[in-house]
């Protein structure tokens, strides 16, 4: 008789905060007591990147974990983060693959066609996009908050309604109308 090869299911949580949420399907469900026993309770195998102590036996997996480790730590300032991780990508010769795999769970958009044909990617690259791409948000949040500001200023002086100077900030700044109510919330006196 042929057998089947197991699917494990494995979650990586890379956020901020230590993981709240369920571990089980019956954690998640509202499940009757007495319809319980006939529900599978799929377990969920989690791994919280900042902190695992999972041993896997591919060099990636490893490298992948560690290089989550290190930039996930908030208790370090960007510039001790950034050397560790170049430290650790250089000292490990870590592949590239592991590398954009790490910067697509810190959320950092890179050139991919850049680094084609490398085996490896000079963490440095990683590091100065994520914090050009930070400075980017940040001058455009500014500029918004500034225009809204400004919007909102007007707005009262003229003695436009709440919902009048709404749409005008929907409009003027292209943003949601829940963009707009909270700056409206920010910049209202």
């Amino acid at each position: 008789m042929d057998k089947f090869i197991p699917v494990i299911t494995i979650v990586v949580y890379y956020g901020e905060n230590p993981w709240d949420g369920a571990l089980s399907l019956h954690e998640m469900l509202n499940i009757p007591k007495e319809v319980e026993p006939f529900v599978n309770d799929y377990k969920m195998h989690l791994i919280e990147a900042r902190k695992n102590n999972l041993k896997l036996h591919n060099i990636n997996n490893i490298d992948l974990f560690n290089l989550l480790e290190i930039l996930l730590n908030k208790d370090e300032k960007l510039k001790e983060t950034k050397e560790k991780a170049i430290q650790y990508a250089s000292e490990h010769d870590v592949d590239k693959s592991v590398i954009m795999t790490v910067a697509g769970a810190a959320n950092c958009k890179m050139d991919y066609d850049m680094i084609a044909g490398k085996g490896s990617v000079d963490m440095c690259t990683v590091f100065e996009e994520t914090r050009f791409e930070g400075r980017l948000e940040g001058r455009l949040e500014g500029k918004l908050e500034g225009r809204a500001e400004e919007i909102i200023e007007t707005g009262h002086e003229f003695g436009l309604s709440e919902e009048e100077i709404l749409i005008r900030l929907q409009k003027k700044l292209d943003v949601s109308l829940q963009k707009a109510q909270e700056y409206f919330k920010m910049f209202s006196k």
